[in-house]
């Protein structure tokens, strides 16, 4: 049996469109939660394949397996990793508290990244589950993702007895310093589980699924708009925005993130996999400008 995670936000249905019946009549179940609750369960061997949080890939690299020409990217605004904040300039929060998602990994780092070399300050930081009323009574800055961060940034909406806040898209922060493109996601899965994956034909589902999905972005995104309550011109533009090829461009971007992000990283150890080429390093060719951003 093998189980697959499902990150239970808009932004991964694309690669899930029509995959349950792709592998119907398979030993294959399905597990939903938030990137936090995946990251865990993989590490936990409780699932054997799903996209999770790019930083907690790297961290697993000794167990587990990148899919090649899967992830969740962005180059510039995402507008699901936000950083909504009382100050007009993320500058300002230098010794200021920021609340970071309880959800999320890849982004949390994300932020800490940009306050230290992009922004050059140093906040206190405080990991809460994700309310955006409840963060910004507490914190200057409040980091939100996913669906949540998606109706906060369509409404705009004012913070009872304090006003509207501002919100930095962290992907556009990211591209403004670097000029590259942000993986938040990577497909990862379990060393032990390849040869089943292999036997069960998992990987060209997942590419079926994601050739259609991206083929059916505007019924994707009706389908979605009423659990949100949003625009589905909004949801459309959107999902169109993403990257979900793990490009050499978006492997890059990931590679400087992991030397910032992780001491003494080694990129040869986090490896790809196919079952006809087998395994390979992820970063193989890959070079990132670090010193230009020192």
């Amino acid at each position: 049996m093998i189980t697959i995670g499902i990150i239970d936000y808009l932004n991964v249905e694309p690669l899930y469109f029509r995959l349950q019946e792709r592998l119907a009549g398979k030993p294959v179940r399905f597990r939903r939660g938030v990137p936090t609750e995946l990251n865990r369960a993989l590490a936990a061997g409780e699932i054997d394949l799903a996209p999770i949080s790019a930083i907690a890939a790297a961290r697993l690299a000794d167990q587990v397996a990148i899919l090649p020409d899967l992830s969740i990217a962005t180059l510039g605004a995402v507008k699901t990793v936000l950083l909504f904040s009382w100050m007009a300039d993320p500058r300002e929060l230098d010794d200021c508290r920021i609340a970071l998602s309880d959800e999320s990994a890849t982004s949390a780092e994300l932020v800490k990244i940009l306050a230290r070399h992009f922004w050059r300050i140093t906040p206190r930081y405080a990991t809460e589950p994700q309310d955006l009323d409840a963060m910004l009574r507490r914190s200057s800055a409040a980091l939100l993702i996913g669906d949540d961060a998606l109706v906060e940034s369509a409404h705009r909406r004012e913070i009872r007895g304090r006003g509207q806040p501002y919100a930095f898209d962290l992907g556009d922060e990211w591209l403004k310093w670097t000029g590259l493109p942000f993986v938040f996601a990577l497909w990862a899965a379990r060393r032990e589980a390849l040869p089943l994956l292999a036997e069960l034909d998992i990987l060209p589902a997942l590419y079926a699924s994601k050739a259609e999905g991206l083929d059916h972005i505007p019924q994707i995104a009706r389908a979605y708009a009423p659990r949100l309550g949003l625009n589905v011109g909004v949801l459309t533009k959107y999902l169109y925005d993403l990257r979900y090829d793990l490009t050499p461009a978006d492997r890059a971007g990931l590679l400087t993130y992991f030397s910032l992000a992780l001491d003494a990283f080694q990129p040869n150890a986090l490896q790809c996999w196919h079952p006809q080429e087998g395994m390979y390093p992820v970063f193989e060719g890959v070079q990132t400008p670090l010193a230009a951003l020192a």
